[in-house]
């Protein structure tokens, strides 16, 4: 049963400081993960006129551990990632609406139903002027009704509101400083990994069902810790000293493996805390090579390992969001590069993929002596791209003009998913929104006796009146992320 795959999970939590370990406690259903540590060494090969001089191994630098992990994106799980990818999150009760006049409405005015004359307070207008993030409402505003800026007079036609109805809007490019603590989960014990960051975030229409694949790199992995010196059991507190203690956090469950010595691929858990209990609580970590615990059943032996005990994992989820008999695409090439859901520019997009990538450098240094030291010092933020494709059947020479001309184009993906619980008229969504791409070379493929394909890649740009280069709004019931 230990080496089933439905036996692991996935766990995360974001972090106060990068790279100090928090219990993860947000439960992720996910597809698959790949992270990987090289816990490397280098060969130390003088010339010294022995030939037994030459074999021997220097511990090296251990670079990020890094990989990813694939989901199929859920609109109360996915903002979790999103935050870590954009960096930060404007959250709100959301309210959309069409019509809105000016320039929009400003943040920090209220608006007020010319009806219902209930008020809300502006957090964030959305550029492309279809819906408004607010504070507390005052009030139950009317369907259809004219809302108005207090300050601005800028008005709009709301479309509809609820007070349980939250938007979370996330805008890409911003300075990113959000690390996580991610636990993965066995039958018997977990890996974890601290200062991890989701640098990378590919979407695609996998088998019709939105999948997310995300690159993480972190700056430490906690999969085992090497006991260093004999505690004796007992009653009262007892220090434990091992190699590592980076990783763990207070209140942490661990359990002491011991491996047999003349078949290391054997051994057994030990009784650790109280008769028969293979689990005991950290009580404080005082050093990187101590922690503290209380009532040792076991004593502990040079060589033995601290591992993680697995979580029992609680969640929270809704439906999965499905492609197609969901989702709608739009592509735009006006003038104002302004997509709504009044637009009537939508596409037979077959498939699509969208990639969003922070360069993320981390950098070793000369810091010390414990294992940790061999882990990056420190991670730097970096460029971001973004890219993506669509794939349609060729019909007419649209889009090979959109790419003779270099044309920017604005691109909107639109999932709307089951029936938020307990809210009128709003459903579960994610809206991924370009402000300006450009057609990479493609031309319509050519096979025997198929249709003519096209698959259209593109770089997005930044786009100076919209503010954004990829934005993404996931309306759920959460209040806070």
């Amino acid at each position: 049963m230990a080496s089933y795959s439905r036996t692991a999970y996935l766990a995360l939590k974001k972090e106060t400081t990068e790279g100090t370990a928090v219990t993860p406690d947000v439960f992720i259903p996910f597809l698959s993960e790949d992270i990987v540590t090289e816990w490397g060494s280098i060969a130390a090969q003088p010339v010294a006129n022995n030939r037994t001089l030459n074999i021997r191994r220097v511990d090296t630098a251990i670079p990020s551990p890094s990989g990813t992990i694939t989901i199929q994106i859920e609109p109360r799980n996915i903002p979790h990632f999103l935050l870590g990818v954009f960096g930060a999150v404007t959250t709100g009760r959301y309210i959309p609406c069409t019509s809105m006049s000016g320039a929009g409405f400003t943040a920090g005015e209220t608006i007020t139903g010319g009806t219902s004359a209930a008020t809300a307070v502006v957090t964030k207008a959305s550029s492309e002027k279809d819906y408004v993030i607010t504070g507390a409402f005052t009030g139950s505003f009317t369907d259809g009704e004219t809302i108005t800026g207090g300050t601005s007079a800028v008005t709009a036609t709301l479309t509809k509101a609820d007070t349980a109805a939250y938007g979370h809007e996330f805008i890409a490019p911003q300075t990113t400083d959000e690390t996580y603590t991610v636990e993965i989960g066995y039958d018997s014990e977990a890996i974890r990994y601290t200062g991890a960051r989701f640098n990378g975030i590919k979407f695609n229409s996998a088998d019709n069902v939105w999948i997310a694949e995300l690159s993480v790199m972190a700056r430490y992995e906690f999969k085992m810790a090497r006991v260093t010196a004999v505690t004796t059991s007992g009653a009262g507190a007892k220090t434990i000293t091992v190699d590592q203690t980076t990783g763990l956090a207070t209140s942490d469950t661990i359990k002491l493996f011991r491996p047999v010595s003349t078949n290391p691929s054997t051994g057994a858990y030990q009784d650790f805390s109280a008769a028969s209990t293979k689990t005991h609580t950290i009580g404080t970590i005082p050093t990187e090579t101590t922690f503290t615990i209380t009532t040792l059943q076991t004593s502990t032996a040079v060589g033995d390992l601290i591992v993680l005990a697995p979580q029992t994992p609680s969640y929270s989820v809704g439906n999965e969001l499905a492609y197609i008999g969901q989702t709608v695409i739009r592509v735009d090439t006006t003038s104002d590069l302004i997509i709504t859901d009044t637009s009537t520019n939508t596409d037979t997009i077959e498939e699509f993929e969208i990639n969003i990538e922070n360069k993320i450098e981390f950098r070793h240094a000369a810091n010390g002596a414990n294992v940790k030291d061999r882990f990056p010092a420190k991670s730097f933020l970096m460029g971001l791209t973004g890219s993506g494709k669509i794939t349609r059947t060729y019909t007419d020479p649209t889009y090979l003009d959109y790419l003779r001309k270099s044309r920017k184009f604005a691109l909107r993906i639109l999932c709307t998913g089951a029936a938020l619980p307990n809210v009128a008229d709003f459903n579960f969504s994610l809206d991924l929104r370009v402000a300006d791409a450009r057609y990479k070379p493609f031309a319509p493929s050519v096979s025997n006796d198929d249709l003519l394909n096209q698959e259209m890649e593109f770089d997005m740009n930044y786009d100076s009146s919209d503010a954004y280069m990829i934005k993404a709004i996931v309306v759920n019931e959460n209040t806070s992320y």
